[in-house]
């Protein structure tokens, strides 16, 4: 039996597939479809703002049990020295380039897609600020 192919999925994508139940978001099925085959997995970024998110939106303790308990099983990608290398070259790459993805209210968008290009996996991404990316592969 083969490894599934991992890929990193971003907070909005996470979300709309795993999170909010019954949702019609129209991009659903099309990420359902690319995701056959592929391992999950998410950063530590896309954790904190989930769990953050359900805090400041008060949700109760069975409902942040139930996402606490989908992110356990959820592989995450953590915060180490090859993650803050590519953050530090992803930046100065944006920056120069005069990508959006600079900008600092897509700080956390920068820590998502900087684990994805440490880890040399490809980003399952809602948010089109990662489009063109400097080092990023996108699954579309």
């Amino acid at each position: 039996m083969s490894n599934p192919r991992p890929t990193l999925i971003d907070t909005d994508a996470f979300s709309v597939l795993f999170v909010r139940y019954g949702s019609s978001d129209h991009r659903i099925a099309g990420w359902r479809d690319v995701l056959v085959g592929r391992q999950v997995l998410v950063s530590f970024q896309t954790r904190a703002e989930l769990l953050g998110g359900a805090a400041s939106n008060g949700w109760g303790d069975r409902r942040t049990a139930k996402l606490r308990v989908m992110l356990d099983r959820t592989p995450t990608i953590g915060l180490d020295n090859e993650v803050i290398d590519a953050y530090a070259t992803l930046f100065a790459a944006c920056r120069r380039a005069g990508h959006g993805l600079q900008a600092k209210v897509h700080t956390g968008d920068r820590w998502v897609a900087s684990c994805a290009i440490a880890k040399g996996i490809p980003l399952l991404a809602g948010d089109g600020i990662y489009r063109n990316a400097p080092s990023l592969d996108l699954v579309s």
